[in-house]
């Protein structure tokens, strides 16, 4: 890898996303403020702000204005949003006085010409970034104008040795970038397929130009406002290939861009990672693994997110987080290294547990549990006064109806349960409406803020109950199917009550675990992978 290896970086205490942006463009003035599409009641930053406030709390996201630009302070001043006034033409010091003014030793750097950041792998930037040691990270494989970069303060205002030259004021990184043998760069592979990964070109996402305004107000005419937030690469690359011509109003536009050195030398070795798809097998897969693969190139691996078996021979080494699924392919060549499996071929591969079972029990090691770096690190807590706390935050997932309206009528029954939050499930009957707080799902970043808000937590056997143990709040568990409810069983054994929504709550039991899982659980899991 790139960098000095031997360099100790202190853990990031405090990351904030700065957004650059100005009313002035010579090009298209007033274009962050403008709306998009026209009469949608959407800005450009509008959009941004959207996006950002789903992977980050509000206070954690600064737009850095230009002085004097009195219009785009007043904007920013009437929606709320925090902003700091430096330098027009010195971006660069800009940046360094607002590291300074809120004490941010690392900055995901943002500007404000791209509405369409794709916030999962902005997510997993900041992740990946909290958990391994870099001085500046980025996703490669992207369309323009979805990805972003993070780096440490340290790296911004370290001095090039050939001093500040004007393009260093206003292109921010650049001097990072240009010595990859001074500075710890990583880039990461973006989850994108192959056929995907072959028409990024056809997509310029960023606002530059009139031509760049029209081409996106067309992709966005008649869409829903309120799905906007969630669009990715993967959805826009969807209607890329259905409609085409929607994207071809802005591919002359030309970009800046500014030759680098490679930033990697040389991989260590390629690993490949086959992960259970979370429309048929639920998030906890995605969610784990994603996080791992883009932990990867920071120990020098070169990580390729899979969609079906490879040939032997094609990966150095493949790990395959797809529950019981049966291989179908002899690896002979390739190593092999089962997650969380129980099938068959637990008996022919290597395997890692990341859970206990009923098969692990006597030796499962709850440290090997993987908690997401953002559960365990201060660094993006909110600045802003926390909420009051709920009594009782029940995770339901994908429970159908009947079962879900079983499961209020417990969850209303037991006592001191005055403020009720439950996520997933159906929308609740009638009663149970005016009687808890419902969301079909949340951002990771709001899901943990109400999580760590939560006097006590009740869901059945996976991730978030697990998270809940670490966090010493006092949990049960239910059961969603029979084999949830030997592992509920399971759980037992370690003071975790097994709660049955078909019975009287009224004496229901919330107990603190008498294991917990110390948040190593990836450092564990990449040293093994480093000495297969």
């Amino acid at each position: 890898m790139s960098g000095i290896h031997s360099t100790h970086r202190e853990p990031v205490r405090s990351l904030f996303a700065f957004v650059q942006a100005r009313t002035g463009s010579t090009r298209f003035p007033k274009k962050v403020i403008t709306e998009l599409p026209p009469k949608s009641g959407h800005t450009i930053l509008d959009h941004i702000h959207f996006r950002m406030s789903k992977i980050l709390p509000p206070s954690r996201i600064v737009y850095l204005i230009p002085e004097g630009d009195t219009e785009l302070e007043e904007f920013l001043s009437r929606k709320g949003m925090r902003y700091f006034k430096g330098p027009l033409e010195d971006v660069r010091q800009r940046y360094i006085l607002a590291a300074e003014k809120f004490g941010a030793d690392a900055i995901l750097r943002l500007t404000g010409d791209n509405p369409f950041y794709d916030t999962t792998h902005l997510d997993l930037l900041i992740q990946s970034f909290l958990e391994e040691e870099a001085d500046l990270a980025y996703f490669k494989g992207l369309p323009l104008g979805m990805g972003g970069e993070l780096f440490r303060t340290s790296a911004l205002v370290a001095s090039p040795p050939q001093g500040l030259e004007e393009r260093y004021r206003e292109h921010v990184s650049i001097h990072i970038k240009e010595e990859p043998d001074r500075f710890k760069i990583v880039p990461i592979a973006s989850l994108l397929t192959p056929e995907e990964s072959s028409r990024i070109g056809n997509l310029r996402l960023t606002i530059d130009t009139p031509e760049d305004f029209q081409t996106l107000s067309n992709i966005l005419k008649d869409k829903l406002p309120d799905s906007l937030s969630d669009l990715g690469a993967s959805k826009l690359l969807e209607w890329e290939k259905e409609q085409p011509s929607l994207f071809k109003g802005n591919q002359d536009v030309p970009q800046v861009r500014f030759p680098l050195p490679n930033p990697v030398k040389s991989y260590q070795k390629r690993i490949g990672l086959l992960v259970a798809p979370a429309k048929d097998y639920g998030s906890g897969h995605f969610s784990r693994c994603s996080i791992l693969h883009s932990i990867l190139p920071y120990r020098n691996w070169e990580s390729f997110w899979l969609t079906e078996f490879p040939k032997d021979g094609e990966y150095d080494i493949l790990l395959i987080d797809y529950r019981d699924v049966l291989i179908p392919i002899e690896y002979k060549k390739t190593k092999v290294l089962l997650l969380d499996h129980f099938g068959e071929d637990r008996k022919k591969y290597p395997y890692w547990d990341l859970l206990p079972h009923p098969q692990n029990n006597a030796e499962f090691n709850w440290d090997q549990i993987l908690l997401p770096p953002n559960l365990r690190n201060s660094s993006l807590r909110s600045l802003d006064k926390e909420e009051a706390s709920f009594d009782l935050f029940c995770y339901a997932g994908s429970l159908g109806e009947s079962e879900t309206e079983e499961l209020d009528s417990f969850l209303l029954s037991i006592p001191d349960t005055k403020k009720l939050l439950r996520v997933g499930g159906h929308s609740p009957k009638d009663q149970a409406k005016s009687k808890l707080e419902y969301h079909p799902r949340l951002s990771r970043f709001a899901y943990l803020e109400f999580l760590r808000s939560s006097k006590r937590f009740l869901g059945y056997f996976g991730q978030s109950l697990f998270e809940a143990i670490y966090l010493k709040i006092p949990s049960a568990s239910f059961s969603i199917s029979p084999v949830h409810s030997d592992l509920s069983k399971l759980l037992e054994k370690y003071n975790i009550p097994f709660a049955d929504p078909r019975n009287n709550s009224s004496d229901q039991k919330f107990l603190l675990s008498s294991r917990f899982p110390d948040g190593s659980g990836y450092r564990l899991l990449l040293d093994q992978i480093d000495s297969l």
